[in-house]
């Protein structure tokens, strides 16, 4: 019986044939015979294809006559045409929105900009507050565990520490944020240049193999060109020694010159630069106590368990690291540098005490001349003139914050051997 066949439903490869051979037959990819201007009749014998396993003919007419590639059928054809459109115009899209976005942001006035800087901080600080509150308390009736439970609930005090709070947690966090600024390649190579000379600084602080492998020699060499740990004599020819007598003599005010103007180490007391608490439309010169080496004056006077026990070991490490760097007699002379920061600690008003939070009463705004008087073991205009490479006048006005500290200050200095 004669079967049908449909070219509609068989276009691609009706058109293989047609191609292959014009106006000859061919064997379709079902098995059947196409006969062009004839029936169909299905091909039983072998025929110019081959013949398949199952009896059936080859199909040659899914190849191509150029290279025997497939060829794509009309539907696949606009479907890709349609995809390319597309991906076209998203691009086009794309492209128009960026440069509006760019547009917009180049003709914003910068007032505007600074403001929506000045909203996003704000909102941060809105989140930041909201966070550290405690809801769950009414603040008429406990306003501090209002404002800071939530804070303290989170946060509690490390085992490194004597105190935390919200002040510290931010200096740790501004820290951090520093030290991946510093460990970033360096972009301005310039012999000049700011950012060069601070990170290769900071490196130099943390290179560990390197510091290993100078080992003590750095520190003595310091230790030395002060006048050695018993102060007995300074190297020859040093400037700023006194020359009156031999062996010479060290001089103290230059050694404190060293210590604050060069190692930038507070000595007895501290020595900044900052806003006048009381005209903030000026810097001034601030003195305040200083001194201590363990973080609080009640280290040198508890006689609780818990101050002893720091108080041991700080001495046994002042006694390993004088042995390391060439001290003689080194648990003398640690006994020695404890007795001076204990009497130190004695005339130290500790950070927690009321006097120490109000500024009012701290405050002490005096005349160069008039800190010379209050405080004369002390060179303080030839002092202050090398710090800060000036002339300062004796009018100069400098804040001090802790007069009777100082006052106490020059005595000890004063009753102390030089030694």
């Amino acid at each position: 019986m004669e079967k049908t066949y449909s070219l509609t439903a068989h276009y691609d490869e009706f058109q293989e044939v047609k191609n292959g051979g014009r106006y000859s037959s061919d064997i379709l990819s079902n098995g059947m015979t196409l006969h062009l201007g004839g029936s169909l009749d299905r091909h039983m014998t072998r025929g110019r294809g081959g013949t398949l396993s199952n009896g059936r003919n080859r199909d040659l007419g899914s190849t191509s006559s150029s290279g025997g590639l497939p060829r794509w059928s009309r539907r696949e054809i606009c479907l890709l045409s349609a995809l390319v459109f597309a991906a076209g115009m998203c691009v086009i899209l794309g492209s128009m929105l960026a440069l509006k976005y760019i547009s917009l942001d180049a003709q914003q006035d910068p007032q505007c900009r600074q403001d929506c800087q000045r909203k996003r901080s704000l909102l941060r600080a809105a989140r930041f507050v909201q966070s550290n509150i405690d809801p769950t308390i009414q603040p008429c009736e406990d306003f501090y565990s209002f404002a800071c439970g939530g804070w303290l609930r989170r946060h509690g005090i490390p085992e490194d520490k004597l105190s935390y709070g919200i002040i510290t947690a931010i200096g740790e966090h501004n820290e951090e944020k520093l030290e991946r600024l510093l460990l970033e390649p360096i972009r301005r190579r310039e012999p000049d240049s700011a950012e060069r000379k601070v990170k290769e600084f900071y490196r130099s602080c943390i290179n560990v193999q390197e510091i290993d492998k100078l080992g003590s020699d750095p520190m003595t060499e310091v230790i030395d060109s002060c006048g050695g740990w018993d102060m007995a004599g300074a190297p020859p020819k040093t400037p700023g020694w006194e020359r009156e007598g031999a062996p010479q003599r060290p001089d103290f005010n230059e050694l404190l010159y060293r210590t604050q103007g060069v190692y930038s180490t507070a000595v007895f007391f501290s020595l900044t630069v900052n806003v006048d608490d009381k005209n903030s439309s000026r810097n001034a010169i601030r003195i305040d106590q200083e001194g201590l080496t363990l973080p609080d004056r009640s280290l040198y006077l508890g006689q609780d368990e818990d101050s002893v026990k720091i108080l041991a070991a700080y001495k046994a490490l002042m006694e390993r690291l004088l042995s390391m760097l060439g001290a003689h007699n080194a648990t003398q002379k640690s006994k020695e540098i404890i007795h001076l920061e204990t009497r130190l600690a004695n005339i130290t008003v500790s950070e927690y005490d009321d006097q120490r939070k109000d500024i009012s009463t701290m405050y002490n705004r005096i005349t160069l001349r008039q800190l010379q008087n209050i405080a004369p073991s002390l060179h303080w205009k030839r002092l202050l003139d090398r710090i800060f490479h000036d002339n300062l006048s004796e009018d100069e006005e400098i804040v001090v914050l802790a007069t009777d500290y100082i006052q106490k200050v020059s005595d000890i200095i004063k009753s102390t051997s030089q030694r």
